[in-house]
């Protein structure tokens, strides 16, 4: 699924830092439910509107669905996070990087049973990351306790343990 399959220690040792990024099936499993139900949808949308959905037709809307299944996953993964010594780096769509004692809370946020954690900044922002992500990944409480843990260590300052 998403890596790193064990924990790391908040020290660090060993100038392991962990990167967590979603898993291919992560990736495939929300995109091929999507494209089916859509697929579904415009079937049930063409019979209502007394149109018919050929055999063929059909058919090419569900190879599609499979095809962008397969094809998506298999593109270079580039949403996750990378935990350094000074901060935490945000990646995809560009890279955005929050120094520890910028951050003021972690939580796990649950919508539709998928888990995923929200880091809340000094800012007021509140940035949901991508991974980990708890659909198909039976790691993701103990990545979301290595998260925690490094920001613990780190974050540092007067009014902070």
């Amino acid at each position: 699924m998403n890596d790193p399959a064990g924990s790391f220690p908040p020290s660090g040792v060993g100038g392991a830092t962990p990167t967590f990024r979603l898993g291919a099936l992560q990736i495939a499993a929300p995109l091929l439910g999507g494209l089916l139900v859509g697929t579904a949808l415009a079937y049930v949308l063409v019979e209502a509107t007394g149109g018919h959905m050929t055999a063929g037709e059909l058919w090419t809307c569900v190879s599609a669905g499979v095809i962008a299944s397969v094809v998506v996953p298999s593109l270079p993964p580039r949403h996750g996070v990378e935990l350094t010594h000074s901060r935490l780096v945000v990646l995809g769509g560009g890279r955005r990087e929050i120094v520890w004692q910028d951050i003021i809370g972690l939580e796990i946020r649950k919508t539709l049973g998928i888990r995923t954690v929200v880091v809340q900044v000094s800012d007021g922002r509140r940035i949901p990351l991508r991974a980990p992500m708890s659909l198909l990944d039976r790691g993701f409480d103990d990545k979301a306790r290595t998260l925690a843990d490094w920001w613990t260590a780190r974050r540092g300052g007067p009014d902070r343990v």
